[in-house]
């Protein structure tokens, strides 16, 4: 029995030896599994096979529409704000290699180099930026109790911020009135169901060309850019659909565009002519947009 209860009280040194000691060990290959781990992301994106991943590096087509991200930066991500002195108290308690930390400074400074140098698609990544400062403070947060002052300002300030970001962002998609409404978009439904998976459709109505590709079919020009598609061909494409909708065109003109593209539908703002060779199939009583079936493509 005084074995047992020796071991017993033993096992808590024992597990706390084991653990340090694993700790150690990793600790010790921290360099090798950085390494590897940045030798297998190499390697994956080199053989990508749907598209060259180095080359966005240079790419600039999308540069320009990506601008807006670095307008008004205090009014879009101020709060976030409210996680900076939880980064500060990692970095004093552990150093600067804290992962949150680190991640912060290298996300600000890709942030940076897009605005200096004008590639402006690099601030896609300011939503990820966000994450280090959000876990920080949570983590900090998520202290036992009771809190110091300091932890209290903290969490009333976050608790502050969250009410301030639901009221002026979030409030209008929960309360019907009294605060800005999100964005309406049309469904289109009623077009996917006639529509096969896949199949291609002319359009080029601002909602039709960023909603109807989500119900499955394929747009004969992508409405954005696509790393997937050399830039020229997008562009060509699109004006291939401009020239199919414009109203002068012929059928043998429209019919080339269809061939080309192996269109089976197009849909049709309500300002758009229905072309001759097309039979309408359906249309939205909310936006007026037809869908018609093209010439030889019945299913």
């Amino acid at each position: 029995s005084c074995w047992c209860i020796r071991s017993r009280r033993s096992r808590p040194r024992w597990g706390r030896w084991r653990c340090s000691r694993l700790a150690a060990a990793l600790g010790a290959r921290r360099p090798g599994f950085v390494a590897l781990t940045g030798a297998v992301a190499l390697l994956t994106a080199a053989c990508w096979p749907y598209f060259d991943v180095f080359a966005l590096a240079g790419d600039d087509s999308v540069d320009a529409m990506h601008r807006r991200l670095y307008l008004d930066l205090g009014g879009q991500f101020g709060l976030a704000l409210l996680g900076l002195p939880a980064l500060w108290l990692r970095a004093r308690r552990t150093s600067w290699r804290d992962p949150l930390v680190l991640m912060f400074v290298l996300d600000c400074l890709m942030v940076a180099y897009g605005w200096v140098s004008g590639h402006y698609t690099y601030g896609r990544i300011l939503g990820l930026t966000l994450v280090a400062p959000q876990f920080a403070l949570a983590v900090e947060l998520a202290a036992p109790r009771p809190w110091p002052v300091w932890r209290r300002l903290l969490g009333g300030a976050a608790a502050a911020g969250a009410c301030a970001g639901f009221l002026t962002v979030q409030a209008g998609a929960v309360v019907p009135a009294g605060f800005e409404q999100p964005p309406s978009w049309p469904d289109y439904a009623w077009a996917a169901r006639h529509i096969g998976p896949g199949e291609v459709v002319i359009a080029d109505g601002y909602y039709a060309v960023h909603a109807i590709a989500g119900y499955g079919p394929n747009l004969a020009a992508p409405a954005w850019p696509d790393a997937a598609l050399d830039e020229k061909e997008r562009l060509r494409r699109a004006a291939d659909v401009r020239a199919y909708l414009d109203p002068g065109s012929s059928r043998a003109e429209r019919a080339a565009v269809v061939r080309r593209y192996h269109a089976r539908w197009v849909l049709l703002t309500p300002r758009q002519r229905v072309p001759g060779e097309a039979v309408v199939v359906a249309w939205s009583r909310r936006t007026g947009e037809v869908l018609a079936r093209l010439p030889g493509t019945t299913r």
